[in-house]
């Protein structure tokens, strides 16, 4: 009678040996696949099998340059490919230096103007920054921005100064009275009132008091960015639905965008 323990035995080594000899003759890898070109090492296929719904390839993506330039690629690395999302680009390694393979350009114009930056900082550190991509220039008289706090119980409307002009490509921020120097010194207008909190609704309005663009969700207490910096991704300008994937991250405090920014939907 043979052993038991015997037979498991020859099972497993049969078994490790045709997983071997397997991957000797078919040294190509499919994903979505089973049957992988052979000219290739990997091929991945849009479909299951050549069935079912349609799939992209997404590459690495990063929020910004500085996320990028922290890969620090070296000299092997050349083909190293990665996507920023900040500037809506798509970057090659070539050894020494990235390099542009796409970049998201078409020119257009945004419909209105739009919030472009949120900080909600330490302290009084808060600054919302307003941006024109419009084409024309703007008079900030014909706009308002409403802070609706803990859900439309405590309301603020506050006036841009009297005469401000906002030329296409230029941005206007309007931070706390008491904010950081740094913060002050990048702001075109100050006021005690830009004092929300991460729950509080931030509106831009038209002078019908139209709403515009929106941050959070108007006369609903909800926690979207408490203790963080809010950048809006080149690629979306103004929307009365407050969408998150909109806009990058940052943690508190980060400054280093406020007073500029761009668009190229």
């Amino acid at each position: 009678m043979i052993d038991i323990h015997l037979l498991i035995m020859i099972k497993c080594v049969l078994s490790i040996s045709i997983f071997l000899f397997g991957v000797s003759l078919f040294s190509q890898v499919g994903i979505g696949t089973t049957n992988p070109s052979p000219a290739s090492m990997l091929e991945i296929s849009s479909q299951t099998n050549g069935a079912g719904d349609y799939k992209g390839l997404m590459p690495p993506r990063v929020p910004d340059l500085a996320a990028r330039n922290s890969i620090n690629p070296n000299l092997d690395d050349e083909g190293l490919l990665v996507y920023v999302l900040s500037d809506n680009t798509l970057y090659i390694w070539t050894g020494i230096e990235w390099q542009t393979v796409h970049k998201s350009s078409h020119g257009a114009y945004a419909s209105d103007l739009f919030i472009s930056e949120y900080v909600e900082g330490s302290n009084f550190n808060k600054a919302i920054e307003i941006a024109n991509f419009t084409g024309t220039t703007v008079d900030l008289d014909d706009y308002n921005l409403r802070i609706s706090r803990n859900g439309g119980t405590n309301n603020s409307t506050i006036a841009f100064l009297t005469g401000a002009v906002l030329n296409h490509e230029e941005v206007y921020v309007i931070a706390h009275s008491s904010a950081s120097q740094e913060i002050q010194n990048l702001a075109d207008q100050l006021d005690n009132r830009i004092d929300f909190n991460g729950d509080d609704a931030v509106v831009l309005r038209n002078s019908n008091d139209d709403h515009i663009d929106v941050l959070g969700i108007y006369m609903v207490d909800w926690k979207y960015a408490e203790d963080v910096t809010l950048r809006r991704r080149p690629l979306h300008g103004p929307t009365t639905v407050y969408n998150p994937l909109h806009f990058i991250v940052y943690g508190i405090d980060t400054i280093d965008g406020l007073g500029a920014h761009q668009y190229h939907p």
